[in-house]
């Protein structure tokens, strides 16, 4: 086994490599970049969703972001950056977020994610919308980065897997069964979340408690994530997920797994990256350019 600490780059205060667009890209003339609303349907619910388009005849590799919750941070500055660069890049709300048919459950994310994936493999959407169905990735923020790692684990055929500041769900069952004030201040703010549907703090409780910690816990994600590229990021200044328990154990957890590529990054910022915003931008389509297209 390598040495893990240098696997892992602290980037505090540091300025990552910037590969952004300097300015939009020549429009194709007859293949225009564009926005499409989408509706997907996942175990019977529809769930909306849109599709930044990029440019060109494609077919183009697709990224599809995962929100947390309740999905006020969208990460949408990333999504057009990345569709400048020529990602595709889907947004979505899960069953019960925002609007969307359905109960929201934490236990029913990844299955969401999937269905999304399902759908724009689809012959007839994937030539309408340009995809390229052998260049799919998954970008997940907080919870997102959660459901990213579990969906990944789950679904073949992905190119890459990114998790931002990505929870443990596994973490936090174990901290409410010892009743842990951290995790007991996580259902107190579940109480809050009116815009998902028949969820509070006593819903979130039950849901953690019925799910098994194997479906849970990110660090046993790796086995299930051989073959695709696997990109971490938290903020160093994190305390919603922080870094030296939530991410940076689950790095090290998958630099064991034969046949896994992981890198793990620290920038400065808090769980949005609020004070690194373009930093991350950079360090994602590095990553991205490098290896999910």
């Amino acid at each position: 086994m390598k040495n893990f600490l240098g696997a892992i780059s602290l980037w505090l205060g540091a300025i990552a490599p910037m590969t952004l667009a300097a300015q939009d890209p020549q429009p194709h003339p007859a293949h225009l970049p564009t926005i499409e609303e989408l509706t997907i349907v996942s175990a019977g619910s529809r769930m909306p969703g849109l599709i930044y388009v990029a440019d060109g005849p494609g077919p183009h590799p697709t990224v599809v972001m995962l929100h947390g919750i309740p999905g006020n941070e969208k990460n949408l500055d990333i999504a057009q950056e990345l569709r400048r660069q020529g990602f595709n890049t889907v947004f979505f709300h899960y069953r019960g977020a925002w609007g969307a048919e359905g109960d929201y459950s934490v236990l029913t994310l990844t299955d969401d994610a999937a269905a999304v994936v399902d759908y724009l493999r689809a012959p007839a959407n994937a030539g309408r919308l340009r995809i390229d169905t052998h260049k799919i990735s998954l970008l997940g923020h907080s919870l997102g980065g959660y459901t990213a790692l579990a969906a990944g684990n789950r679904i073949e055929s992905l190119s890459c897997v990114g998790a931002m500041a990505p929870v443990n769900m596994g973490l936090w069952q174990m901290g409410l069964a010892v009743e842990d004030k951290n995790s007991l201040r996580l259902l107190e703010y579940a109480d809050t979340l009116f815009m998902l549907n028949n969820f509070n703090g006593a819903a979130l409780l039950a849901q953690l408690r019925a799910g098994s910690l194997r479906e849970l816990d990110t660090r046993g994600f790796g086995p299930g994530l051989k073959g695709k590229s696997v990109l971490l990021v938290v903020g160093e200044a994190d305390p919603v997920t922080p870094a030296a328990t939530m991410t940076l154990p689950v790095a090290k957890a998958y630099e064991d797994v034969p046949g896994l590529k992981v890198e793990a990054h620290v920038i400065p910022g808090d769980h949005s990256f609020s004070q690194s915003r373009l930093q991350l931008t950079g360090l994602l389509l590095e990553w991205l350019n490098r290896d999910c297209r």
